[in-house]
């Protein structure tokens, strides 16, 4: 699907690996090299000690590391015609998506000053990635709850979304911001499990994809659940790595798998559940447990398995491994 290129006339080093890398980041002079270093945001504590030897190296030791590492790379035509849109000159580094459905851009101006953050999908998937994501900015933005894009158009028939730096610090949060952030995303109107819009869409992606097993579990859940859920803007990927500390307030950010009917509670264990998964390496017992551990919801058991299944269709829908999520089912229903 994708034929088109995203560097600009500059030097470039590739991280981790030259064969495969995570970012292509520009290294033509100090002040540049330092803000393409955001773009690299590892949280294992030997990936971020990597980024900090390589970050010192590049910004303090640059002439040397320019003259016998740096990759000379041309501007591509999406780059003039970025040019000609935002009417000035560009410096671009670029962050490769873990699952290679889009590249993500960080622009700057020539004398390195970061412009934002701009999505371009590579693949189906990220098609549909960037158009909910577009969507999610209308109508977040319309609420206030993050600043409005600045740019979206179309380049070779597909659509591209640049939006503004959230320039902060990203890591875990603490459960009292955590759970103010997750306020700001209700909305007024409630429901029983059995009636929720986001149950039903739920249900409804069990029918199309066959799976019965699933589809009576989840009434048997719906018909017992005897409390009301609010109504929320479901983030949908919500982990330490997509919220920002900006001055004394967190925002999210990557909203590529927001709902606009979401489900209370939905993202809160996204967050946890994430966290022990990936960056705890927790499974089975263990991480049930972690999850327990960090969540007081009365109706979890049945909301964590929702959320499963939830995560069962992810995995459907784009075509990648879901055994996990089947094997915390059975955990769950020990």
């Amino acid at each position: 699907m994708n034929d088109t290129s995203f560097f600009s006339s500059n030097n470039y080093i590739f991280l981790p690996t030259k064969k495969n890398p995570k970012v292509a980041l520009v290294i033509d002079n100090s002040k540049l090299s330092k803000n393409t270093f955001k773009l690299y945001n590892p949280f294992s504590s030997k990936a971020k000690l990597f980024k900090s030897v390589m970050k010192f190296c590049f910004v303090n030791l640059n002439l040397i590391f320019n003259l016998f590492m740096g990759i000379k790379k041309e501007k591509s035509n999406f780059i003039k015609y970025l040019e000609s849109e935002l009417g000035q000159e560009l410096v671009i580094s670029l962050y490769f998506a873990t699952i290679k459905d889009k590249i993500v851009l960080q622009l700057q101006s020539s004398d390195a000053k970061v412009i934002g953050y701009l999505k371009y999908p590579l693949n189906e998937v990220g098609l549909k990635h960037i158009k909910n994501e577009i969507l999610a900015f209308d109508i977040l933005a319309r609420v206030k709850i993050v600043e409005p894009y600045i740019l979206s158009k179309e380049y070779n028939g597909k659509p591209f979304l640049l939006s503004s730096e959230l320039d902060g610090t990203i890591d875990r949060v603490d459960i009292e911001d955590i759970d103010i952030l997750v306020n700001s995303l209700e909305r007024e109107a409630v429901f029983k499990l059995i009636n929720h819009p986001r149950i039903m869409l739920l249900r409804n992606a069990l029918i199309k994809n066959d799976m019965t097993i699933y589809i009576s579990k989840l009434d048997f859940i719906c018909e017992n659940s005897t409390l009301e859920y609010k109504l929320v803007y479901e983030h949908g990927d919500f982990t330490p790595w997509n919220v920002v500390k900006v001055k004394d307030k967190y925002i999210p950010f990557d909203f590529e798998y927001f709902v606009e009917d979401g489900l209370e509670y939905f993202d809160l264990i996204k967050y946890y559940y994430q966290i022990g998964k990936l960056l705890e390496a927790k499974n089975g017992e263990e991480l049930l447990k972690f999850v327990n551990k960090n969540l007081y919801i009365e109706e979890l058991k049945e909301l964590f398995f929702l959320f499963l299944i939830k995560e069962i269709l992810r995995g459907i829908e784009e075509n990648e491994s879901f055994g996990f999520e089947e094997n915390m089912i059975k955990v769950l229903e020990k």
